[in-house]
């Protein structure tokens, strides 16, 4: 006799393409304009992302490597501690054009940390380095860490920061080994950028842990929010925590404040 026991929702398996698509007409109904926004702060925040102009070639050299990254043909097998820890084989090309974050997003996340100068960054999940070095040209005094599961994965990022002439402060291990005593070493962190594991206790544990060491008007940008149901359902629980006074879903992420004195808003901004 079958069980008629209802089956239990993988909340981390990644959306289809369509649900995606779906996802993106709708969050573009439901978002406002950054002139819409209300609180200072995130006016301004906002206007200088979406209006303020890239130095393309300041970036070239960053685009040179990922074009490069495209067209290696390494084979590495590595455990992908994003998706329960499986091992995957893959290329170095595959993982260029599936892991390291597209150029317009690398710009987005240059301009957030262009505003907001942090002292000390935080970059869960490195890849090959792609983000981590558009953060660090446009931050250059910000002591920059970051964080790869894959030691595999880790030497090629190492490699190509060197090589781009960046100093890669790249610690290899998993976040729920490693996170722990990273936050304890840095003390108090500015900016955290978390593009790693997509799982949505994962990804709870990790906020809970970096905002009781984030400075009192400290930035987390949480990466892919509607990748799963589970990442989805994280970030809603993220942006109503009762610690977060300012939150803003630009799609591609989700942007959380801790910022004192500030009656907490939520805004939804196309940038």
């Amino acid at each position: 006799m079958k069980s008629l026991q209802p089956k239990m929702q993988v909340t981390h398996k990644p959306y289809s393409i369509l649900k995606r698509l779906r996802l993106y007409a709708k969050f573009l109904v439901e978002a406002k304009s950054w002139r819409s926004i209300h609180s200072p702060f995130m006016f301004d925040f906002a206007k200088y992302v979406k209006t303020s102009k890239v130095d393309a070639k300041k970036f070239d050299h960053i685009e040179q490597k990922r074009r490069k990254l495209f067209k290696d043909q390494r084979v590495i097998t590595f455990k992908d501690y994003g998706a329960s820890g499986i091992d995957r084989t893959r290329t170095v090309a595959e993982i260029a054009k599936t892991s390291a974050k597209a150029r317009k997003q690398c710009e987005t996340l240059a301009k957030m940390v262009t505003y907001l100068k942090p002292s000390i960054g935080l970059e869960l999940g490195t890849s090959l380095g792609i983000s981590y070095a558009y953060m660090v040209s446009a931050s250059p005094n910000t002591t920059f860490t970051t964080i790869e599961g894959a030691k595999e994965i880790a030497e090629i990022a190492s490699a190509n920061l060197s090589e781009l002439g960046f100093f890669g402060n790249i610690r290899v291990g998993t976040f729920d080994k490693h996170l722990p005593s990273i936050l304890k070493e840095l003390g108090e962190v500015d900016y955290v950028f978390v593009d790693g594991n997509h799982q949505e206790t994962r990804t709870m544990d990790y906020f809970n842990q970096i905002v009781s060491h984030l400075s009192p008007n400290g930035c987390i940008i949480f990466d892919d929010i509607y990748w799963s149901q589970g990442m989805t359902n994280a970030w809603n629980q993220i942006k109503t925590d009762d610690r977060v006074s300012l939150s803003l879903d630009c799609f591609h992420f989700g942007v959380v404040f801790i910022r004192e004195g500030v009656d907490k808003q939520h805004f939804t901004v196309a940038l």
